[in-house]
């Protein structure tokens, strides 16, 4: 009896650990605001930084579909000066992906007003550079559809 249930336990364990897979998305290249006094759209100026989406078992993502959601206002330092940050954005044809390689690196965005520039003073290099903090973005997992809607009719 006991080697049944040891047996039915590790084929469970088996069965679980093959079919466990793991979308990770992680920092490739944080947010940099380059070229303040060029680099503008109207009264904004972007800062460009870029994730990257990977899975390790690509058979069992497939096809899944990731809805990137941002907040509407944010701060961020680049250990000088904390900035308001107007908005954080992504292209619109990323911002719903779906999963068709193992790895993906995709931009984002973060707007900052020009106008709230001239509180850190005229020397723009005080805004350019890196930025570290915490972008609170949000991931919604939809999984893959096995039938087509239409069909089930």
């Amino acid at each position: 009896m006991n080697l049944r249930k040891i047996f039915l336990l590790s084929l469970l364990y088996g069965l679980y650990t093959f079919s466990y897979s793991d979308i990770k998305i992680k920092i490739y290249e944080p947010i940099r605001f380059k070229n303040v006094n060029v680099k503008a759209i109207g009264d904004l100026v972007v800062g460009e930084g870029s994730l990257e989406i990977s899975t390790d078992n690509l058979e069992a993502d497939l096809n899944k579909k990731l809805i990137f959601k941002f907040p509407d206002k944010g701060a961020m330092t680049n250990k000088k000066r904390w900035i308001e940050i107007e908005k954080y954005m992504m292209d619109k044809n990323e911002k719903d992906l779906i999963i068709t390689s193992k790895k993906r690196i995709v931009k984002i965005y973060a707007l900052l007003r020009r106008d709230k520039l001239k509180k850190y003073g005229d020397d723009a290099s005080i805004v350019e550079g890196e930025y570290i903090g915490r972008v609170p973005i949000y991931v919604e997992q939809y999984s893959q559809a096995t039938k087509d809607l239409s069909e089930a009719k």
